[in-house]
């Protein structure tokens, strides 16, 4: 999962969003120096990505894609997930994706302070383009795997996998749908370990 379903799956909880968010940038046991709700948020973060990387249906996905990213299929299918999740939104939310992701811009905004250096300098042109809607269309989709690849040390055809995708949008569709519910009913579950009281 890329940024759009980490944030997702934060459900309006503003230090899982935070935690959640900065997950790829903090290393090691590293993650102790945050506050405890921002602790929880990048504990889910891990969880999330071990879920999905052993999962069946993105398992598809990945094979799918292999044959233009190579090694990186894992890394590009999350962010061809995101696409599907806007694709499949109102299966999981009653939220506009509008309202969501307003309000995901201004949490972020508000704490950007408390989070890894790398990311306080990123954030602003991030939100100032409006990120989370990269995922939303076709061509917002070719750009972010176009910027994507750039930060790869490798020679992919984004172009071609990006064809793909979209020519095959069914059979992504279908299987993020089979492979998603099952991964919020994780996370749910994962959030009432946190509730029960100690024995």
């Amino acid at each position: 999962m890329n940024h759009l379903a980490h944030c997702f799956l934060s459900f309006g909880d503003e230090d899982l969003l935070v935690g959640n968010f900065i997950g790829d940038f903090v290393k090691g046991k590293t993650w102790q120096s945050y506050p405890e709700g921002v602790q929880r948020g990048i504990l889910l973060h891990r969880s999330i990505d071990s879920f999905t990387d052993n999962h069946a249906m993105t398992g598809r996905i990945k094979e799918r894609v292999r044959p233009f990213a190579r090694r990186y299929a894992g890394p590009v299918a999350d962010v061809l997930c995101d696409h599907l999740l806007v694709l499949n939104w109102g299966l999981y939310t009653d939220e506009p994706f509008e309202d969501f992701a307003q309000k995901t811009y201004g949490s972020l905004a508000r704490r950007a302070a408390g989070m890894p250096l790398i990311l306080q300098e990123r954030l602003p042109r991030m939100l100032a383009a409006g990120f989370l809607h990269g995922y939303t269309t076709q061509r917002g989709m070719r750009f972010v795997l176009e910027r994507f690849s750039r930060r790869l040390p490798a020679d992919l055809d984004m172009g071609g996998l990006a064809d793909c995708f979209f020519e095959h949008l069914g059979l992504f569709s279908e299987d993020f749908r089979a492979f998603f519910p099952e991964l919020i009913f994780e996370v749910r579950e994962i959030q009432n370990t946190w509730q029960k009281p100690d024995l």
